[in-house]
């Protein structure tokens, strides 16, 4: 049955604001574009995630996802009637169709019981008949009943990349040349009712040609060269058969426009006339030259999907806009970490068993809703022959225009300062950065309160620091932590590094805040043997402090939790064991998640645990795991993947940021939960300006309450215990320095029996 659903729902503010509280945003990259389409008041440009609609009235921007009308992910085409319907393909069969403010969706395709691959590649409008050209043959739709009318196969098994109607005639531009027939022939679901054009020369016959299309009295088709630069474009007409170009040219869509022949290449866009002459050959945009993935011409002006540049408004060469390319370089996410609500994005990947997926995709930053992307595009610290897989990123909780991210490549690590410009670059020539099978593998990174930059880089002294000072130090973390592969980071509120590495364990270590010295060095290895860690696996993926101070750990086969660090170094055998939560289910005892493979876990304001799973997307569980607060995956959700990689939370908006298989999504939640018992805290005064020279006080507290104050980002700056109802705090950090501006909150808990609150106070140096 189609889903309709209403455009008018869409948020105007969705592209440039923030988003409702339980509302999802997709992230899409408008770099991996598809194509471009307009009707009568609105051209849209799509990319592989969604779509960017531009109302020429207003010159307003939305953007389409399935968050607010879309059916599904992974756009493959876009096409329209010139009129009001415009219709989009996706890579598994799915259609929808958006006439006015109404999208339609038609998922016959996509469900049909036909095995192989059902990508949509085109389209061609005939009246009310659209023919939908798919990786599984031609299908005829009936737009005005919204259903399927046939399928045609012009040769076995046929991928046909384009079709257009020519003398009443279909062709079809296919992997095995071009193949026609008339339209109104009986039985085209037989291939024995289609044949190849006679005027087509041999030696073209049984070619790939990818687009094809009825330009007035010509019919032009291209060659799809296997290789880069290798296209060739052709056309017929009453005096035969033609060749417009030969190689070397990359040809990406062919768009017919009355008069105007519009033919996109790797690098310009070309308008011809009837007779196959330029008359406009647009070959930058904005400096670059563009990737033309498609294009229109309206009112005046060239409307181009740029892969370098997003949606484009172009009168020529030397007079273009940027309509729209607010968004991530592309889709890519692994790596997240956020400060002050900044959102750093590491953009690269690791195949499930730890091997380079050689993305060349960077780091994104997102502020105040807007994106700015750090590639071989925009650096020249970052070289494409490299630096690839970027897959982890920092951001100084001291200095949130102060940044990192390193590779798996042989790349290093890098620095931003001034929140624009790599400034620094470590490798194995400058610092202690080891190599490992020829290649510089770092896998995670993370600042602490004092501006350390800490690394976990596979070698013989796997844990590396970087002052602010620029000072080195290493450190080893054990024989069996040599060269294996260190997997996740974390920096706990007591100053001990937890490093997962991959067949060894969770190893836990503290310099006792004396780098030089390594006389009062702290070191222990939590292993899957019960008394000495007692973790499910020898692979921990996902290492999280929760606001009580206890470690949760998950691992590709669970779950564990280490209640109590305080034995952690001198304790005895199993007093630093870690634990699984126990329920019942039907009677019987069952480990919480049971194996499941976790993948990331990450802690809200309410002392909530956000977990990520490889298949089974995010778990959202109350604080002591026992109960279910959120459950999301694709299929109940906007969620875009159940394959989790990351999940990290802005805690000034409340907004959980995901870095899936698929691309990153967000979700804002309340993350922040008060009890009845606490109903009354106050904060004063807040917020405290700079002229306050008292102590600021918090009061309405449960008796003898334990007081964490901590920044956005989770890091202790100070602790206390209230004197009954009341606790006050000069400003400063433990340290005795104050604090600077921002928001800190107030995390209360009664040492004994129930009751916890959560406050806010602003500071205002």
């Amino acid at each position: 049955m189609s889903r309709i659903l209403l455009l008018s729902l869409i948020l105007s503010s969705i592209a440039h604001g923030q988003i409702a509280m339980q509302d999802w945003r997709i992230h899409f990259s408008v770099n991996n574009t598809v194509g471009i389409a307009e009707n009568t008041s609105r051209i849209y440009s799509a990319c592989a995630n969604g779509v960017i609609e531009y109302d020429t009235d207003d010159n307003s921007v939305n953007m389409l996802t399935v968050t607010n009308g879309l059916s599904d992910l992974g756009i493959s085409a876009i096409d329209s009637d010139g009129s009001d319907v415009v219709i989009l393909g996706y890579s598994n069969g799915n259609l929808d169709i958006i006439e006015g403010n109404t999208i339609t969706n038609i998922p016959w395709i996509k469900k049909a019981e036909i095995s192989g691959n059902k990508k949509v590649n085109s389209f061609y409008f005939d009246g009310d008949i659209i023919y939908v050209a798919t990786n599984i043959g031609l299908v005829v739709l009936d737009n005005a009943k919204k259903e399927i009318k046939d399928t045609y196969y012009p040769f076995d098994d046929p991928q046909i990349f384009d079709v257009t109607i020519f003398k009443d005639s279909i062709y079809c531009a296919t992997e095995n040349g071009i193949y026609h027939a008339h339209k109104d022939q009986s039985f085209l679901n037989d291939k024995n009712n289609w044949s190849k054009p006679s005027f087509m020369p041999s030696n073209l016959n049984n070619l790939m040609f990818g687009e094809i299309e009825t330009f007035g009295d010509n019919l032009v088709f291209s060659y799809d060269g296997a290789d880069y630069n290798t296209d060739s474009l052709y056309y017929y007409n009453s005096n035969g058969f033609n060749v417009f170009t030969g190689n070397p040219v990359e040809i990406l869509d062919i768009k017919a426009q009355g008069d105007k022949l519009l033919v996109c290449f790797f690098s310009n866009l070309l308008e011809l006339d009837n007779s196959f002459n330029i008359t406009t050959n647009i070959f930058e945009v904005q400096g670059t030259a563009p990737i033309v993935k498609g294009a229109i011409y309206r009112d005046g002006f060239y409307w181009i999907a740029d892969e370098n540049n997003g949606m484009v408004k172009a009168l020529n060469s030397w007079s273009s806009d940027v309509v729209f390319n607010n968004t991530p370089y592309t889709d890519g996410s692994y790596r997240i970490d956020i400060q002050y609500g900044n959102v750093l994005i590491a953009g690269g990947g690791l195949t499930h068993n730890l091997q380079n997926n050689y993305f060349r995709n960077g780091v994104y930053k997102f502020e105040d809703e807007e994106w700015i992307n750090f590639n071989h595009k925009t650096q020249d610290s970052i070289k494409i022959d490299q630096d690839w897989d970027f897959i982890s990123v920092a951001v100084n909780p001291l200095n949130t225009d102060e940044f990192a991210f390193a590779s798996y490549s042989a790349g290093g690590l890098m620095v931003v300062k001034d929140g624009k410009t790599i400034s620094e670059v470590y490798n194995t020539q400058n610092s202690p950065i080891e190599a490992f099978g020829g290649q510089i593998k770092i896998s995670d990174i993370k600042y602490d309160l004092d501006g350390n930059l800490w690394i976990v880089n596979q070698g013989i002294e796997p844990l590396k620091v970087l002052t602010p000072e620029g000072i080195w130090y290493s450190f080893e973390m054990g024989s069996p932590a040599k060269n294996s592969h260190p997997y996740r980071l974390l920096i706990d509120n007591d100053g001990n590094k937890w490093v997962g590495f991959n067949h060894v364990g969770v190893v836990a270590f503290n310099d006792n805040g004396t780098l030089a010295d390594e006389s009062d060095d702290q070191l222990q290895t939590l292993t899957t043997t019960e008394g000495y860690g007692n973790l499910p696996s020898a692979f921990p993926k996902a290492i999280a402090e929760d606001i009580d101070g206890e470690i949760w750990i998950g691992t590709d086969l669970g779950m564990v939790i280490l209640y109590n660090t305080s034995n952690l170094y001198d304790g005895d055998y199993g007093d630093y064991d870690a634990n699984p939560i126990l329920i019942e289910v039907d009677g019987e005892v069952e480990k919480l998640l049971g194996e499941t493979d976790i993948t990331t876990i990450t802690i809200d304001g309410g002392n909530r645990k956000w977990i990520g799973t490889s298949s089974s997307g995010i778990f959202c569980l109350s604080e002591d795991g026992t109960e279910e607060i959120y459950r999301f995956t694709k299929e109940n959700s906007p969620l875009i993947s159940n394959n989790i990689f990351d999940i990290r939370i802005n805690h000034l908006t409340g907004e959980v940021f995901v870095a899936t298989e698929s691309g990153l999504v967000s979700f804002r939640t309340d993350a922040t939960i008060a009890d009845n018992d606490y109903s009354d805290v106050t904060v004063f005064p807040n917020p405290v300006r700079p002229d306050f020279g008292g102590p600021i006080t918090i009061q309405g507290l449960g008796y003898e309450s334990d007081v964490k104050i901590t920044d956005v980002a989770g890091n202790v700056v100070y602790k206390s215990r209230s004197n009954g109802g009341t606790v006050i705090w000069d400003g400063n950090t433990v340290n005795g320095e104050r604090v600077k501006t921002g928001v800190y909150l107030v995390w209360t808990a009664r040492e004994n029996g129930k009751g916890k609150n959560v406050a806010k106070v602003v500071v205002i140096n």
